[in-house]
Protein backbone atom coordinates (compact mmCIF):
# COMPACT_ATOMS: atom_id res chain seq x y z
CA UNK A 1 0.00 0.00 0.00
CA UNK A 2 2.87 2.33 0.75
CA UNK A 3 5.36 1.02 -1.82
CA UNK A 4 5.42 4.33 -3.68
CA UNK A 5 6.16 6.25 -0.50
CA UNK A 6 8.92 3.81 0.40
CA UNK A 7 10.59 4.25 -2.97
CA UNK A 8 10.18 8.01 -2.76
CA UNK A 9 11.82 8.28 0.64
CA UNK A 10 14.60 5.86 -0.23
CA UNK A 11 15.55 7.81 -3.29
CA UNK A 12 15.33 11.18 -1.60
CA UNK A 13 17.87 9.91 0.87
CA UNK A 14 20.22 8.57 -1.82
CA UNK A 15 20.18 11.64 -4.04
CA UNK A 16 23.70 12.04 -5.53
CA UNK A 17 24.69 15.03 -3.46
CA UNK A 18 27.25 15.18 -0.64
CA UNK A 19 24.76 17.00 1.57
CA UNK A 20 22.98 13.66 2.02
CA UNK A 21 25.67 10.96 1.65
CA UNK A 22 24.09 7.60 0.81
CA UNK A 23 21.02 8.39 2.85
CA UNK A 24 22.10 6.35 5.87
CA UNK A 25 24.91 8.70 6.88
CA UNK A 26 24.49 11.91 8.81
CA UNK A 27 25.30 15.05 6.84
CA UNK A 28 28.78 16.26 7.77
CA UNK A 29 28.90 19.98 7.03
CA UNK A 30 32.08 21.97 6.61
CA UNK A 31 33.35 24.43 9.21
CA UNK A 32 30.86 26.95 10.58
CA UNK A 33 31.45 30.56 9.50
CA UNK A 34 33.20 33.29 11.46
CA UNK A 35 35.11 30.82 13.61
CA UNK A 36 31.97 29.46 15.30
CA UNK A 37 32.42 26.00 16.83
CA UNK A 38 29.42 24.41 15.07
CA UNK A 39 26.22 25.00 13.07
CA UNK A 40 23.92 25.08 16.09
CA UNK A 41 20.76 27.00 15.23
CA UNK A 42 20.93 29.12 18.36
CA UNK A 43 24.38 30.37 17.36
CA UNK A 44 23.09 31.40 13.94
CA UNK A 45 20.13 33.12 15.55
CA UNK A 46 22.38 35.42 17.61
CA UNK A 47 23.26 37.37 14.44
CA UNK A 48 20.43 36.38 12.10
CA UNK A 49 17.36 36.50 14.32
CA UNK A 50 15.00 37.78 11.60
CA UNK A 51 16.00 35.02 9.19
CA UNK A 52 15.67 32.31 11.83
CA UNK A 53 12.27 33.58 12.95
CA UNK A 54 11.05 33.48 9.34
CA UNK A 55 12.51 29.98 8.90
CA UNK A 56 10.60 28.75 11.97
CA UNK A 57 7.37 29.15 9.96
CA UNK A 58 8.72 27.33 6.91
CA UNK A 59 8.20 23.79 5.68
CA UNK A 60 11.93 23.17 6.16
CA UNK A 61 11.70 23.81 9.90
CA UNK A 62 9.04 21.10 10.32
CA UNK A 63 10.11 18.78 7.50
CA UNK A 64 10.30 15.84 9.91
CA UNK A 65 7.56 16.78 12.39
CA UNK A 66 5.02 17.68 9.70
CA UNK A 67 1.82 15.69 10.23
CA UNK A 68 1.80 14.19 6.73
CA UNK A 69 5.38 12.99 7.11
CA UNK A 70 4.74 11.63 10.60
CA UNK A 71 1.82 9.52 9.38
CA UNK A 72 4.01 8.19 6.60
CA UNK A 73 6.93 7.06 8.75
CA UNK A 74 4.69 5.21 11.18
CA UNK A 75 4.07 2.78 8.31
CA UNK A 76 7.46 2.70 6.56
CA UNK A 77 11.16 2.48 7.38
CA UNK A 78 12.06 5.98 8.53
CA UNK A 79 15.85 6.17 8.20
CA UNK A 80 15.75 6.55 4.41
CA UNK A 81 13.36 9.46 4.73
CA UNK A 82 14.70 11.25 7.78
CA UNK A 83 18.18 11.90 6.37
CA UNK A 84 16.69 14.34 3.88
CA UNK A 85 13.93 15.72 6.08
CA UNK A 86 16.41 16.29 8.92
CA UNK A 87 19.95 15.91 7.51
CA UNK A 88 21.71 16.60 10.84
CA UNK A 89 19.50 14.23 12.85
CA UNK A 90 21.05 11.56 15.03
CA UNK A 91 17.80 10.07 16.34
CA UNK A 92 16.31 8.03 13.48
CA UNK A 93 13.58 6.33 15.49
CA UNK A 94 10.11 6.27 13.97
CA UNK A 95 7.23 8.15 15.54
CA UNK A 96 6.94 11.49 17.34
CA UNK A 97 10.11 13.10 18.67
CA UNK A 98 10.63 13.92 22.35
CA UNK A 99 9.31 17.41 23.08
CA UNK A 100 12.79 18.72 23.96
CA UNK A 101 14.36 17.60 20.68
CA UNK A 102 16.64 20.25 19.11
CA UNK A 103 15.81 21.93 15.83
CA UNK A 104 18.33 19.75 13.99
CA UNK A 105 16.16 16.70 14.76
CA UNK A 106 12.99 18.40 13.55
CA UNK A 107 13.85 19.62 10.07
CA UNK A 108 16.34 21.20 7.69
CA UNK A 109 18.38 23.81 9.55
CA UNK A 110 20.88 26.44 8.39
CA UNK A 111 23.68 24.02 7.52
CA UNK A 112 21.42 22.13 5.13
CA UNK A 113 21.64 25.02 2.67
CA UNK A 114 24.54 27.20 3.79
CA UNK A 115 27.33 24.81 4.80
CA UNK A 116 30.28 24.47 2.45
CA UNK A 117 30.89 20.88 1.40
CA UNK A 118 34.37 20.55 0.00
CA UNK A 119 34.39 20.83 -3.78
CA UNK A 120 30.61 20.45 -4.08
CA UNK A 121 29.00 23.31 -5.93
CA UNK A 122 25.34 24.08 -6.60
CA UNK A 123 23.91 26.03 -9.51
CA UNK A 124 24.30 29.77 -8.75
CA UNK A 125 21.28 30.88 -6.79
CA UNK A 126 20.14 27.26 -6.62
CA UNK A 127 21.38 25.62 -3.40
CA UNK A 128 18.37 23.31 -3.57
CA UNK A 129 19.47 21.63 -6.81
CA UNK A 130 20.83 18.53 -5.10
CA UNK A 131 17.59 18.00 -3.16
CA UNK A 132 14.98 18.55 -5.87
CA UNK A 133 16.46 16.91 -8.98
CA UNK A 134 17.02 13.14 -9.08
CA UNK A 135 15.94 10.02 -10.95
CA UNK A 136 13.79 7.07 -9.97
CA UNK A 137 15.66 4.16 -8.34
CA UNK A 138 16.68 1.29 -10.61
CA UNK A 139 16.31 -2.00 -8.73
CA UNK A 140 17.88 -5.41 -9.28
CA UNK A 141 15.98 -8.71 -9.11
CA UNK A 142 16.25 -8.70 -5.33
CA UNK A 143 14.77 -5.24 -4.97
CA UNK A 144 18.09 -3.56 -4.15
CA UNK A 145 18.91 -0.13 -5.56
CA UNK A 146 21.74 -0.27 -8.08
CA UNK A 147 21.61 3.27 -9.52
CA UNK A 148 19.35 6.21 -10.24
CA UNK A 149 17.66 6.57 -13.59
CA UNK A 150 19.23 9.20 -15.82
CA UNK A 151 16.13 9.56 -18.01
CA UNK A 152 13.12 9.11 -15.71
CA UNK A 153 13.14 11.88 -13.14
CA UNK A 154 11.36 11.34 -9.85
CA UNK A 155 11.81 15.02 -9.10
CA UNK A 156 12.60 17.28 -12.05
CA UNK A 157 11.99 20.71 -10.54
CA UNK A 158 15.38 22.08 -11.52
CA UNK A 159 15.06 20.68 -15.06
CA UNK A 160 11.57 22.15 -15.37
CA UNK A 161 12.93 25.52 -14.27
CA UNK A 162 15.79 25.37 -16.78
CA UNK A 163 13.40 24.62 -19.65
CA UNK A 164 11.07 27.44 -18.56
CA UNK A 165 14.02 29.85 -18.38
CA UNK A 166 15.18 28.93 -21.89
CA UNK A 167 11.69 29.24 -23.37
CA UNK A 168 10.67 32.42 -21.57
CA UNK A 169 13.97 34.26 -21.29
CA UNK A 170 13.10 34.95 -17.66
CA UNK A 171 16.22 35.10 -15.47
CA UNK A 172 14.58 34.43 -12.10
CA UNK A 173 15.77 31.41 -10.13
CA UNK A 174 14.40 29.50 -7.11
CA UNK A 175 15.60 32.09 -4.63
CA UNK A 176 13.98 34.93 -6.59
CA UNK A 177 10.50 33.47 -6.16
CA UNK A 178 10.71 31.37 -3.01
CA UNK A 179 12.85 33.80 -0.98
CA UNK A 180 11.83 37.32 -2.03
CA UNK A 181 13.84 39.97 -0.17
CA UNK A 182 15.65 37.17 1.66
CA UNK A 183 12.50 35.68 3.18
CA UNK A 184 13.52 32.41 4.85
CA UNK A 185 9.89 31.27 5.08
CA UNK A 186 10.40 29.47 1.75
CA UNK A 187 6.91 29.59 0.30
CA UNK A 188 5.70 26.30 -1.16
CA UNK A 189 3.26 23.50 -0.47
CA UNK A 190 3.20 24.24 3.26
CA UNK A 191 2.06 27.81 2.56
CA UNK A 192 -1.49 27.61 1.33
CA UNK A 193 -1.58 31.29 0.42
CA UNK A 194 1.35 30.76 -1.96
CA UNK A 195 -0.41 27.84 -3.64
CA UNK A 196 -3.60 29.86 -4.02
CA UNK A 197 -1.68 32.78 -5.53
CA UNK A 198 -0.03 30.46 -8.06
CA UNK A 199 -3.36 29.33 -9.53
CA UNK A 200 -5.53 31.22 -12.04
CA UNK A 201 -9.06 29.98 -12.77
CA UNK A 202 -11.39 31.61 -15.30
CA UNK A 203 -14.88 30.53 -16.18
CA UNK A 204 -15.70 30.09 -19.85
CA UNK A 205 -18.77 28.68 -21.59
CA UNK A 206 -19.08 25.11 -20.31
CA UNK A 207 -15.54 24.97 -18.97
CA UNK A 208 -12.92 26.22 -16.55
CA UNK A 209 -9.67 27.60 -17.95
CA UNK A 210 -6.90 26.81 -15.46
CA UNK A 211 -3.36 28.18 -15.58
CA UNK A 212 -0.52 29.22 -13.26
CA UNK A 213 0.83 32.63 -12.32
CA UNK A 214 4.52 33.36 -11.67
CA UNK A 215 5.43 29.66 -11.58
CA UNK A 216 8.65 28.64 -13.32
CA UNK A 217 8.08 24.89 -13.24
CA UNK A 218 5.32 22.32 -13.60
CA UNK A 219 2.39 22.47 -11.18
CA UNK A 220 2.43 20.46 -8.96
CA UNK A 221 6.19 19.90 -8.94
CA UNK A 222 8.51 17.95 -6.68
CA UNK A 223 7.10 14.95 -4.85
CA UNK A 224 5.43 12.49 -7.22
CA UNK A 225 2.67 11.92 -4.68
CA UNK A 226 1.33 15.47 -5.11
CA UNK A 227 -1.53 16.07 -7.51
CA UNK A 228 -4.54 18.33 -7.93
CA UNK A 229 -8.14 17.56 -8.83
CA UNK A 230 -10.87 19.63 -10.46
CA UNK A 231 -14.15 18.68 -8.80
CA UNK A 232 -17.77 19.63 -9.47
CA UNK A 233 -20.92 19.26 -7.39
CA UNK A 234 -24.60 20.09 -7.40
CA UNK A 235 -24.45 21.45 -3.84
CA UNK A 236 -22.00 23.85 -2.15
CA UNK A 237 -20.71 21.45 0.53
CA UNK A 238 -19.32 18.99 -2.05
CA UNK A 239 -20.60 16.01 -0.10
CA UNK A 240 -20.53 13.88 -3.25
CA UNK A 241 -18.05 15.59 -5.58
CA UNK A 242 -17.23 14.36 -9.05
CA UNK A 243 -13.66 14.67 -10.35
CA UNK A 244 -13.59 15.92 -13.95
CA UNK A 245 -9.83 16.44 -14.37
CA UNK A 246 -6.53 15.86 -12.55
CA UNK A 247 -3.12 17.52 -12.72
CA UNK A 248 -0.41 15.04 -11.82
CA UNK A 249 1.67 12.04 -12.90
CA UNK A 250 0.64 8.41 -13.32
CA UNK A 251 3.42 5.94 -12.55
CA UNK A 252 4.19 2.38 -13.64
CA UNK A 253 6.94 -0.12 -12.94
CA UNK A 254 8.22 -1.18 -16.37
CA UNK A 255 11.21 -1.35 -18.70
CA UNK A 256 12.40 1.93 -20.22
CA UNK A 257 14.51 2.62 -23.35
CA UNK A 258 18.21 2.14 -22.68
CA UNK A 259 17.65 0.56 -19.27
CA UNK A 260 17.78 -3.27 -18.93
CA UNK A 261 16.20 -3.28 -15.46
CA UNK A 262 12.58 -2.20 -14.86
CA UNK A 263 11.91 0.69 -12.54
CA UNK A 264 9.19 3.14 -11.63
CA UNK A 265 8.54 6.01 -14.06
CA UNK A 266 5.86 8.38 -15.31
CA UNK A 267 3.69 7.05 -18.15
CA UNK A 268 1.37 10.06 -18.07
CA UNK A 269 1.92 13.67 -17.05
CA UNK A 270 -1.09 15.98 -16.90
CA UNK A 271 0.46 18.71 -14.75
CA UNK A 272 0.06 22.37 -15.64
CA UNK A 273 3.00 23.95 -17.45
CA UNK A 274 3.96 27.64 -17.38
CA UNK A 275 2.22 29.67 -20.07
CA UNK A 276 -0.06 26.81 -21.15
CA UNK A 277 -3.65 27.21 -19.88
CA UNK A 278 -5.74 24.05 -19.62
CA UNK A 279 -9.41 24.03 -20.63
CA UNK A 280 -11.43 21.68 -18.40
CA UNK A 281 -15.01 20.97 -19.58
CA UNK A 282 -17.62 20.82 -16.82
CA UNK A 283 -21.01 19.07 -16.97
CA UNK A 284 -24.01 21.26 -17.73
CA UNK A 285 -25.73 19.95 -14.60
CA UNK A 286 -22.93 21.03 -12.24
CA UNK A 287 -23.55 24.11 -10.12
CA UNK A 288 -20.30 24.39 -8.16
CA UNK A 289 -16.62 23.70 -8.85
CA UNK A 290 -13.41 23.61 -6.84
CA UNK A 291 -9.73 22.75 -7.22
CA UNK A 292 -8.14 20.61 -4.51
CA UNK A 293 -4.39 20.16 -3.98
CA UNK A 294 -3.48 16.69 -2.65
CA UNK A 295 -0.30 16.21 -0.61
CA UNK A 296 -0.40 12.41 -0.81
CA UNK A 297 -1.25 9.85 -3.48
CA UNK A 298 -4.73 8.55 -4.24
CA UNK A 299 -3.79 5.18 -2.72
CA UNK A 300 -2.69 6.81 0.51
CA UNK A 301 -5.86 8.87 0.73
CA UNK A 302 -7.95 5.76 0.13
CA UNK A 303 -6.09 3.96 2.93
CA UNK A 304 -7.84 6.13 5.50
CA UNK A 305 -4.59 7.03 7.28
CA UNK A 306 -4.83 10.66 6.27
CA UNK A 307 -7.87 12.72 7.34
CA UNK A 308 -9.11 14.88 4.49
CA UNK A 309 -8.15 18.06 6.32
CA UNK A 310 -4.58 16.82 6.64
CA UNK A 311 -3.84 15.86 3.05
CA UNK A 312 -6.16 18.04 0.93
CA UNK A 313 -6.06 21.80 0.44
CA UNK A 314 -8.95 23.57 -1.32
CA UNK A 315 -7.27 26.29 -3.37
CA UNK A 316 -10.26 27.61 -5.32
CA UNK A 317 -14.04 27.17 -5.13
CA UNK A 318 -16.94 29.07 -6.71
CA UNK A 319 -20.46 28.70 -8.05
CA UNK A 320 -20.49 28.01 -11.75
CA UNK A 321 -21.89 30.79 -13.89
CA UNK A 322 -25.21 29.96 -15.60
CA UNK A 323 -24.79 29.09 -19.23
CA UNK A 324 -26.55 31.37 -21.72
CA UNK A 325 -29.16 29.63 -23.83
CA UNK A 326 -27.84 28.30 -27.11
CA UNK A 327 -28.88 30.20 -30.24
CA UNK A 328 -30.88 27.33 -31.67
CA UNK A 329 -33.23 27.47 -28.67
CA UNK A 330 -33.59 31.24 -28.65
CA UNK A 331 -37.16 32.31 -29.67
Amino acid sequence: MHALLLLTCSLLATAPDPRFPLGTARMEPGPAPHGLPDWNLQRCEECHSAQVESWRHSGHASARTDDVFQVAITEDRPAWCVQCHAPLARNLERGPLPPDSPAEERGVTCAGCHAALGEARATPGMPCAGCHQFGFPVLDGGGQRVRLSSTQWQQDTVGEWKRWREQSGDTRDCVSCHMPRGDHGLGGTRRTESLKASLVVEQARGALVVSTRDVGHAWPTGDVMRWASVEVSNEPLFESPRTVATFGRRLEMRAWPGEPLPHLGAVEDTRLLPGKPRRVPVPASARYARIVYHLVSREQEDSGLYPAGLSRLVLWAAPLQPRPPSKEHTP
